[in-house]
């Protein structure tokens, strides 16, 4: 009668033959996409009997079913396993592992935009890891603020990180969620408006050893830094768990990441634009 398939990227909402089940006054049946963190309703529709409807992206949004007088029906859930990428998978299943151990995972993401999306997410929500969030933008680590403060286990951290620390341009498009040190990368895809401004960063490293280090697992997004970062990491705070994108990456970076993906005895895998790297 209501099928959702979250399958291909997407999800696709479709509907049989509603007036067996419900009266003519409850149709047609509103459809909502929900953001899973914030709760905010992001697009909606109506549907009679017999149709369907596509929502472009599937990751982390919930499916909620209300009738024609605005009362819940029915609501669907991402689920990492039936819904995840590997990635998803992958990161879950190594905190699993550690919480079953008896320890409690300490990881770190870096560039978490607003915080609805990304591998990490399915940890905080579920209690499962120690997690610190770095997010420079002031728009975006606004509603990250706003999204996380208060729960258990995550600290909130706005700054700028890079290899060595110090003075950087730091360019940001549209509403902040494109943001980047690297200006190629960010002007390469960026529709909207980019602005930059000098802004002082720190080091990798440095934000390690203020968190008091030891750390899991580490998750980037940053638009272009990913496998510098990598590279700057000192032998003691490299985790055994790292996921990062591998975009726009030049053939200097692909060979350094490769070798030392194998001098420090990491098993890979890419897909999509995304790699990770573990020790597990």
């Amino acid at each position: 009668m209501i099928n959702v398939d979250y399958s291909g990227g997407k999800i696709v909402v479709t509907t049989g033959e509603l007036k067996k089940v419900f009266k003519e006054d409850q149709l047609p049946l509103t459809i909502q996409i929900k953001q899973a963190i914030s709760k905010e309703v992001v697009w909606s529709t109506k549907l009679y009997e017999n149709m369907w409807a596509k929502f472009g992206q599937n990751e982390i949004y919930d499916v909620i079913i209300l009738d024609n007088q605005n009362k819940f029906i029915t609501r669907y859930h991402w689920d990492i396993f039936q819904h995840g990428s590997i990635f998803y998978k992958s990161l879950w299943l190594y905190c699993k592992g550690l919480v079953n151990s008896g320890k409690t995972p300490k990881g770190l993401a870096i560039g978490t935009h607003d915080g609805e999306f990304g591998e990490w997410v399915p940890l905080v929500r579920n209690f499962m890891s120690d997690v610190y969030l770095v997010e420079a933008s002031d728009k975006q680590y606004e509603k990250l603020e706003k999204n996380y403060r208060g729960r258990t286990g995550i600290t909130l951290i706005k700054e700028i990180i890079t290899p060595n620390g110090g003075e950087v341009e730091f360019f940001e498009g549209g509403r902040g969620y494109t943001n980047s040190v690297v200006e190629r990368v960010i002007r390469s895809w960026e529709t909207e408006e980019v602005n930059s401004s000098v802004k002082n960063s720190i080091s990798l490293n440095e934000l390690i050893k203020s968190i008091g280090g030891n750390l899991d697992w580490i998750h980037m997004d940053v638009e272009g830094l990913d496998v510098k970062l990598i590279l700057s990491l000192t032998k003691e705070n490299i985790p055994n768990f790292i996921i990062y994108e591998d975009f726009n990456l030049s053939e200097e970076d692909k060979e350094s990441i490769t070798n030392w993906i194998k001098e420090n005895n990491f098993t890979h895998h890419s897909s999509d634009g995304i790699s990770m790297i573990s020790r597990t």
